[in-house]
């Protein structure tokens, strides 16, 4: 591999790497973004994408994303990132794998607790 090669697959790593991940600023209701649960730990964002045709509804599924109160960005809600997010606790990143097969699960409300499950799972572990 050359160089030139090698900075180039860094470089579009690195893109996608950050393309999913948002500012919080820019998450509006106006670019698409609503908060499902203020006020808990992991406070989870629904992003739908408005400009496309009702023949294109399956390539842009909603995506979920999420942040902690202390982060600046939102991150893709994914397994991976809520394990970063929450580097030293082992027990929820058990707790996380256990409970959630897929990560399209971890949106997942507990009806009992009255929160999403995966706060409950941060609570408890």
């Amino acid at each position: 591999m050359t160089i030139s090669a090698g900075l180039l697959a860094f470089t579009q790593a690195s893109f996608a790497q950050k393309k999913d991940v948002v500012s919080i600023k820019t998450a509006t209701i106006k670019n698409g973004y609503t908060v499902l649960n203020p006020g808990e730990k992991i406070i989870i964002y629904k992003y739908v994408h408005a400009a496309h045709s009702p023949k294109e509804v399956e390539r842009y599924a909603p995506k979920y994303y999420f942040s902690t109160g202390d982060a600046s960005e939102l991150r893709l809600l994914t397994k991976d990132n809520l394990k970063a997010a929450f580097p030293g606790n082992h027990k929820f990143h058990d707790a996380l794998d256990a409970t959630f097969k897929e990560d399209k699960n971890l949106y997942e409300y507990d009806n009992f607790h009255k929160m999403y499950k995966v706060n409950h799972l941060l609570m408890m572990n």
